[in-house]
């Protein structure tokens, strides 16, 4: 799933490819990628306006007080096309600009939707979302608050949306690693130096991600089509051994692969 680099990636190249288009018309090409918000009536789309990230959420907005909440799920992409007959093989949905070029929804497990609402329309998924971890908001402070009560595993509340938005398991594994703090140890227990340095990692991994137009494991590209390279500076995820020499470690934390080194994180 794309997390919060990927996510941030496709928008900075929506930014440059789609921002200030007038949204001509929106294909659906497969049914019930289009979530429509209730009593809509769309006469015209509009011309967008802005495109901002919330978590793993991409949301456009129009000079026709309409907004597209965009969820890419599992393997959703958004490929920029300037050719108006150009598609994809997993096309969902495609969005057509007055100018005759458009952005395809490509998406092969089909888990993705757009919503489409008006622009105060809330969406109960993103009111509960957690601090954005790029912003000054996501402090020592406010990571304490959060896990005070947690007796979970850190790496689990760490994936959790409502405590922070936009981390999945690639990027939680390399924070945790880099922050020198073991998966299973308990949310609750963890100690202010440790919690600092998760902090300080999870910007700084993040950012580095960003630099490097994200990660792609597999389906992940970016809105030109073209791959993400963090891949290339992971330090733990899907590795056989550290750089210390000893063997990386491989669980199962709710439902998903965790990658750590038993002699660096302690």
């Amino acid at each position: 799933m794309p997390e919060l680099p990927e996510v941030q990636t496709i928008i900075n190249g929506l930014k440059q490819t789609v921002m200030s288009k007038t949204i001509s018309s929106i294909m659906e090409k497969r049914q019930g990628t289009l979530i429509f918000g209730e009593n809509i009536n769309i006469c015209e789309f509009g011309k967008i306006e802005s495109i901002e990230r919330r978590g793993k959420y991409i949301i456009i907005k129009t000079s026709k007080d309409l907004k597209l909440v965009i969820h890419l799920r599992m393997t959703g992409k958004l490929i920029y096309e300037e050719g108006i007959n150009n598609s994809s093989s997993h096309s969902r949905a495609e969005i057509i600009f007055s100018d005759k070029t458009k952005l395809i929804f490509d998406d092969v497990r089909t888990f993705g939707k757009i919503q489409i609402l008006m622009i105060n329309e809330k969406i109960k998924s993103i009111e509960k979302l957690g601090v954005e971890p790029l912003s000054n908001k996501f402090d020592v402070k406010y990571l304490k608050n959060k896990l005070k009560k947690r007796k979970a595993p850190i790496k689990n509340s760490l994936l959790d949306q409502t405590v922070i938005a936009g981390l999945g398991n690639i990027y939680v594994a390399e924070i945790l690693f880099r922050a020198k703090v073991h998966p299973v140890t308990p949310a609750n227990r963890i100690g202010i130096v440790k919690l600092k340095n998760i902090i300080s990692e999870t910007k700084s991994v993040l950012m580095e991600a960003i630099k490097y137009n994200g990660t792609t494991i597999s389906d992940y590209r970016s809105v030109e089509n073209i791959k993400g390279e963090f891949q290339n500076f992971l330090k733990v995820y899907g590795k056989k051994t550290c750089e210390c020499g000893a063997e990386i470690m491989k669980i199962k934390q709710a439902g998903r692969s965790t990658y750590f080194c038993e002699k660096c994180q302690r």
